[in-house]
């Protein structure tokens, strides 16, 4: 089962940073002003005991920042180096000493280790709670300068290299939930499944955060705004790693706090298909077919969850309610005719073959699928003249498909297959596009050449409109 995730990192690459900690350690109302809420009814937690160890350690810190404030990036490396192993082996000599982390904490910073930094950022903070509130505009600061990094990664697609430093970010400070949204999103898109639950379940579970909770409402909503699109995500990525019983669950509890959101009626029936609970989810198809207010489109989804059920008499219905909601949608018709057929309904099929035929008169399957259901009801005739119009096509179409594009227009790709003409030959494809009631709205040709004889042409034509394309049809000349 294929999952096409709807990426929505705009939501949140942008918000502008809301509620960001500035330079110096202020906050518009994000993680500092949350923290400083926490830290008044704080326990104070051991108190930071200086040794030998971290007396070197911030000698070292010191002498980073010197280094670094005169530009000489290799010698602030060398000090950072310093005061990491002097931390470490306080550590190692008390690690109850909240100090010991703290120092530990800020030279991983300095070297960039942002993991090892939000390890023992948190160990500080655990060791000495108040830590929380000094440290906070820190490790605030360390995420808006990642965060920012990997915005130009994910505007270029490049999402593997974005995905580093959100990482980063979510590694050394976890007070706010943009980093965790968009990890989830993005490894979502590589299809990292593991990767993308854990991302998403801990963005979903920062909403009953203490940090949430004492955010300001402006700051609150907006991090809502950005979680409550999580859930569905998270029944897509577990879809689409094949954990069909967890992705069930959680597209049922999706549908039943929105029972009239017919996505989620369709990704639920999905997943059960794909668990062989055909029963149950011709139940929810049937459910779907009855709401009102559908598109041709939702109708043509509910006939193939019905066609691939092997469930060919509701399929027809589906697919004839689609053609009626858009009078040339040539994709629905098609898939009318070929229900009727598999249903054994012959007597129904030739006016929807001939509907097929207008809209497609070079197609070979229409031919023989009239051919087919006219020879079962021993209309000689109409057999006859459907097998002589196939053997009078120079060329065959077929694979036809339209994508709707959400802006308007279409897109429809094909192949054209030579039967009669000369390699090199062209054709000339002219195809019309119509609005939902059969008004043409505009029309694209394409000048194919084909190959030898029986060989085909892939071909994929563009049609650009701001109105809404209902469903089209096409015209072969030349040759």
């Amino acid at each position: 089962m294929q999952i096409r995730f709807g990426l929505v990192l705009a939501l949140a690459l942008g918000l502008g940073l809301v509620g960001c900690a500035s330079g110096g350690g202020g906050s518009q109302g994000g993680g500092l002003d949350a923290i400083l809420s926490q830290s008044q009814s704080a326990d104070a937690g051991e108190n930071p005991r200086r040794t030998d160890n971290t007396n070197m350690a911030q000698d070292a810190l010191n002498a980073a920042e010197e280094a670094d404030e005169d530009g000489d990036t290799q010698q602030a490396q060398m000090h950072y180096r310093q005061a990491l192993a002097a931390a470490e082996l306080e550590i190692q000599a008390d690690p109850t000493n909240p100090l010991g982390h703290r120092l530990a904490a800020l030279a991983a910073l300095g070297l960039e280790d942002y993991a090892a930094a939000g390890r023992h950022f948190d160990r500080a903070v655990e060791l000495r709670p108040v830590y929380e509130f000094e440290l906070v505009s820190v490790r605030e600061q360390a995420w808006i300068d990642l965060y920012q990094e990997a915005t130009p990664f994910v505007n270029s697609g490049d999402y593997a290299g974005a995905v580093e430093y959100f990482q980063d970010a979510d590694a050394v400070y976890r007070g706010r939930p943009e980093a965790m949204v968009t990890l989830g999103q993005l490894h979502a898109q590589l299809r990292n499944h593991d990767e993308a639950i854990d991302a998403l379940d801990r963005a979903i579970a920062f909403q009953d955060s203490e940090n949430m909770a004492v955010a300001d409402s402006a700051t609150a909503a907006t991090w809502q705004e950005q979680i409550d699109e999580l859930p569905l995500l998270r029944a897509q990525v577990l879809a689409d790693a094949g954990r069909f019983e967890e992705a069930a669950v959680a597209y049922r509890e999706l549908s039943d706090q929105s029972p009239g959101d017919i996505n989620l009626k369709r990704g639920l029936a999905a997943i059960l298909m794909e668990l062989n609970d055909e029963e149950a989810a011709f139940v929810l198809y049937g459910e779907m077919l009855d709401m009102q207010g559908l598109s041709a489109q939702d109708l043509f989804s509910i006939g193939v969850g019905f066609y691939q059920g092997s469930n060919y008499e509701m399929a027809a219905q589906a697919f004839r309610q689609a053609a009626e909601a858009s009078r040339n949608d040539r994709d629905s018709i098609e898939m009318w005719a070929r229900s009727l057929q598999l249903d054994s309904a012959y007597t129904q099929v030739p006016p929807v073959a001939r509907r097929w035929i207008d809209l497609d008169p070079n197609s070979q399957n229409a031919y023989l699928i009239l051919a087919q259901s006219a020879n079962q009801m021993e209309d000689q005739a109409t057999t006859q003249q459907a097998v002589q119009a196939v053997d009078a096509l120079d060329v065959v179409m077929q694979n036809l498909q339209m994508t709707r594009l959400s802006s308007g227009g279409a897109s429809v790709t094909g192949e054209v297959i030579n039967k009669k003409l000369d390699a090199g030959d062209s054709v000339t494809l002219r195809f019309t596009f119509y609005d939902d009631g059969g008004t043409p709205i505009g029309s694209v040709t394409e000048t194919v050449a084909v190959g030898d004889v029986d060989m085909s042409q892939i071909f994929s034509i563009q049609f650009d409109s701001a109105e809404t394309v209902g469903g089209y049809g096409y015209q072969v000349s030349g040759g």
